[in-house]
């Protein structure tokens, strides 16, 4: 066909698709049996793309550029992975398991895709084949292809996919689908293979009524594919082949896209539904504002969409980056992060194995900025997708930065547990200021393992005591808590009316930490269960040690108990008694020092912060006869001097031997009461019942 006729071919069906803008692309009538019925349709109209009949993004301008209409997305390709391959499998084991689990990747994808949503994410790009599960590879000896050599596919993959497509349609997302990828491609027979599995795969997405995808026909066809027919001069063929393909009245709207920083070619542009650009190795957001417009200079372009489904660059709290020059020409931008040589499982969306949430720094400087520039409000969205519980709500939620926290609720008080930190960030009355302390200068950035000293959040978090055995067992020269009990990110989930976070295993202690919160469904009272797990390693003697940072008190208190190691049932635990020491019969009180810090303990089971608007009360029982840290101590107070005002009440359990397979367990119950008139010791002594 001359490049005329193709174009008199594009024009005339992409005005049928304006006048059913909503419905997708429609052509005749055909015998197709009904579809189920989808909530989510993308259609095409102009350089926009619509969501059931609605530009995107609507009536949205950001920093006076247009954002209503574009389709922000997102390189997800590993969500139906599976390696088919025994001598490479064992590469994607997931850490805490030691075994790959393809069925848990598909779970923890659809798991995390809602969390996407709420921060303005409407696409995502999958493939039936993959990508590099290393971020890139020359070598692909992995088998991961849904696609058999015939070109038939293969159930288990299709499963998988559809629950994505379903997932996404019930969350009005869309799914940018990539049928073949240059790493796998070779797997294919020949080149009947490679048509056989365009119709099927084509045809299974059609016959299943889904109005929410578009079709990749390969990922970067430019580069190193076997067959012919998936390379720049005839992909084009593939293109026209998947437009020609009607069920049910209903035609997908296709293209294809190139390698990092190349231009599409004449005969893609004159036949494509959209044009995919890739901003891998294109370091400088100049030359992204560049392919933009030389794309839109191709002869035979005539006004599709333009978006980047592809790029490795971030800067995304800086001024200028790839992002936002892309937005900048009006082009969609796609984030493509993988986990790069030393980090972490939480990083990178391409790296198998993969961490779904926004759990790395990376990833929520994304989602912030994406959230920014699309007008998204993640924590309003996320109140909409509320477990509601008998007393209040379970919610998800984005705490000052930090995606991924929950909000838990009751008639009267709430918490938020941030796993980004590891933290139980905050605890107050509803509508009212948190008593909990938190670092202003540090909110929404991550936990980091490397950091040369402690990175100090606030909150409510879990150390192993004692606190003088830390060095011996890390290796480390400075003080500093374990990487995985403070400096680490942690996994969360709903249970029921609770939230359980947990630690990685720590490297040092072989230790993982679970932390169960819940709130009383009717009292102002919070508890936290916190089980130390002893992974591996030689038997070694712990006690669960719980830090409680709380804002600047007017005093604060700790009973001493009976079972205090020195005269006066306390003891100094810093190197100087606390001028404000009072003792006096059973409760120590100190009042914070702006100049100086001091540290007590004493051998009680409750401590009492006072404020000047509420009165917290820590309960932790001490277990009788058995061994404590600290000279005995199974409470502390410590206060901190300006310019970080915040005191901490400490809880500490029995030592005890843990050998791998053993657990640990303390719980801690926080109740809230309002502050009255008294003095601050008698007000202790209220909350107290003394």
């Amino acid at each position: 066909m001359s490049a005329r006729g193709l174009l008199g071919r594009r024009l005339v069906l992409w005005l049928c698709a304006a006048a059913v803008a909503g419905t997708g692309l429609e052509a005749p009538a055909s015998a197709a049996s009904p579809a189920p019925r989808r909530k989510t349709s993308v259609s095409i109209v102009g350089d926009q793309f619509f969501i059931n009949g609605r530009p995107t993004y609507e009536g949205r301008t950001w920093r006076g550029h247009r954002i209503e209409g574009l389709l922000m997305n997102a390189r997800m390709v590993q969500a139906i992975f599976d390696d088919l391959n025994p001598q490479t499998v064992s590469r994607w084991a997931y850490p805490d398991t030691g075994r790959w689990d393809a069925e848990r990747n598909t779970r923890e994808f659809l798991a995390a895709m809602p969390e996407w949503r709420r921060h303005g994410l409407l696409a995502f790009t999958v493939n039936l084949q993959g990508g590099s599960p290393q971020g890139y590879s020359r070598d692909q000896p992995w088998h991961n292809s849904a696609i058999n050599a015939d070109g038939s596919l293969r159930p288990d993959y299709l499963n998988r996919l559809g629950r994505v497509l379903d997932r996404a349609d019930d969350l009005g997302m869309v799914v940018i689908l990539g049928l073949f990828y240059f790493g796998q491609d070779q797997r294919l027979r020949d080149e009947a293979a490679v048509i056989r599995a365009t119709d099927e795969a084509v045809g299974w997405v059609l016959q299943r009524g889904y109005r929410n995808v578009l079709i990749e026909v390969n990922n970067e066809c430019n580069v190193r594919y076997d067959h012919p027919i998936l390379q720049p001069a005839r992909v084009h063929e593939l293109i026209l082949r998947v437009r020609d393909r009607v069920e049910g009245g209903r035609r997908l709207y296709v293209g294809t896209s190139y390698g990092g920083g190349t231009i599409p070619g004449e005969n893609v542009v004159r036949v494509s539904d959209f044009l995919l650009l890739h901003g891998n190795g294109v370091a400088d957001p100049g030359r992204i504002a560049d392919m933009v417009r030389r794309t839109r200079a191709v002869p035979g372009y005539f006004s599709q969409p333009i978006l980047f489904n592809e790029d490795d660059h971030f800067d995304f709290d800086k001024p200028s980056n790839n992002m936002l020059a892309a937005v900048g020409e009006y082009a969609s931008w796609g984030y493509f992060d993988f986990r790069m040589a030393g980090e972490g499982f939480q990083e990178g969306y391409q790296s198998v194995p993969v961490d779904w949430r926004t759990s790395s720094a990376r990833k929520r400087g994304f989602f912030s900025l994406l959230a920014q520039v699309t007008g998204a409000n993640p924590e309003a969205a996320a109140s909409t997708g509320a477990t509601i519980t008998r007393a209040g709500a379970v919610m998800m939620h984005t705490h000052r930065g930090w995606p991924g926290s929950y909000v838990l609720r009751n008639r009267e008080v709430e918490a938020v547990v941030v796993p980004a930190v590891g933290r139980v960030m905050q605890f107050g009355f509803k509508g009212r200021p948190g008593v909990f302390w938190e670092n202003a200068d540090l909110v929404g950035q991550p936990a980091d393992p490397e950091a040369p000293e402690w990175i100090n959040f606030g909150g409510d978090k879990a150390w192993p005591a004692p606190e003088g055995e830390w060095s011996r067992v890390t290796g480390a020269a400075r003080w500093k808590p374990p990487a995985a009990f403070d400096g680490m990110a942690w996994t969360a989930r709903r249970d029921g009316d609770a939230v359980i976070m947990t630690s990685p295993e720590d490297p040092a202690y072989g230790v993982r930490v679970e932390r169960r919160v819940e709130l009383d469904p009717k009292e102002p009272v919070m508890r936290i269960a916190t089980t130390f797990e002893r992974v591996r390693g030689e038997p070694l003697r712990l006690s669960v040690w719980v830090v409680t940072q709380l804002n600047h008190p007017e005093a604060v208190f700790a009973e001493t108990g009976r079972e205090a190691t020195r005269p006066g049932h306390h003891v100094v635990l810093g190197k100087e008694v606390p001028p404000s020491l009072t003792v006096q019969d059973g409760l120590a009180g100190l009042i914070r020092d702006p100049g100086q810090a001091y540290k007590i303990g004493a051998g009680g089971g409750r401590l009492v912060w006072v404020g000047r608007e509420a009165v917290l009360r820590i309960d932790s029982e001490r277990v009788h006869g058995a061994d404590y840290p600290d000279r005995g101590s199974s409470v502390e107070i410590y206060t901190n001097p300006d310019p970080l005002t915040y005191i901490e009440l400490e809880t500490l359990g029995p030592l005890q031997t843990m050998r791998p397979g053993d657990r640990l367990t303390r719980t801690n119950v926080y109740r809230l009461f309002k502050r009255s008139r008294l003095e601050p010791e008698a007000e202790a002594r209220r909350v107290l019942k003394r």
